[in-house]
């Protein structure tokens, strides 16, 4: 596992698979809110034989952490993509690259999409533009672990649930800007994601598709790795 020192904070990323990134464009795998890269640790393998991969720790989540003492939590989707984007292109020297997320992490490849030129496909599991793509199970919970953040002081959990009841606000305006090859994978089971919601944002980008992957939940990378590498092999 390598550090990185991006934007104040000392980012933990790993490369994968194949490593000669000058002959496979890589992928870089974003996981979901308050996990690690260890999201993609069952899928990885069924493609490192072919592919090269790029997984992170977004800040103030797995081993990613402050670069200096006494730092308040600040994180939001932006500046996640800000973060990763900065790895990719500056700290790696990648030219071109997909980018795979799975929940926030795919929220957060969309603002890298539209923040940078060398993002070359998309694929988003379970994702949303913005609150309102929330089931409202999925808002009573988050409230619920806000709730007991709070009472335990635990800045970094409440943060990151304040994050994902208020961000993002991406408008359609924002989603037809997109120009990359856009994938959105959607689990028929998803307890957390509003499929219609879901579907929107594949219609609303000009190069965008759905597809439902029938049986699976949110946790698509945990629970589906192979078939998530089986369609991820026909996208890239």
């Amino acid at each position: 596992m390598a550090r990185a020192i991006i934007n104040d904070q000392s980012i933990s990323y790993e490369i994968a698979g194949v490593t000669d990134f000058k002959l496979r464009t890589p992928a870089l795998l974003l996981h979901g809110n308050g996990e690690s890269m260890k999201t993609f640790s069952a899928f990885v393998p069924f493609l490192s034989g072919s592919r090269g991969f790029v997984l992170m720790d977004s800040r103030w989540q797995g081993a990613s952490i402050p670069a200096f003492e006494g730092e308040v939590p600040h994180i939001s989707y932006e500046l996640m993509a800000d973060d990763a984007i900065k790895l990719m292109e500056d700290e790696l020297g990648i030219a071109e690259y997909d980018v795979i997320g799975s929940s926030d992490g795919a929220i957060t490849a969309l603002m890298m999409a539209l923040k940078s030129i060398r993002v070359r496909k998309l694929i988003l599991i379970g994702v949303n533009s913005d609150p309102s793509g929330l089931k409202p199970r999925a808002v009573r919970m988050i409230k619920h672990d806000l709730r007991v953040a709070q009472h335990r002081h635990d800045r970094v959990h409440a943060e990151l649930c304040r994050m994902m009841l208020e961000e993002p606000r991406l408008t359609n305006g924002d989603l037809a800007s997109i120009i990359c090859e856009t994938t959105v994978v959607y689990g028929q089971k998803d307890d957390m994601i509003k499929r219609d919601h879901c579907s929107a944002i594949a219609d609303a980008i000009p190069r965008g598709s759905f597809v439902v992957m029938n049986g699976a939940g949110h946790d698509i990378p945990r629970t589906h790795p192979e078939e998530l590498a089986e369609l991820v092999r026909s996208l890239l």
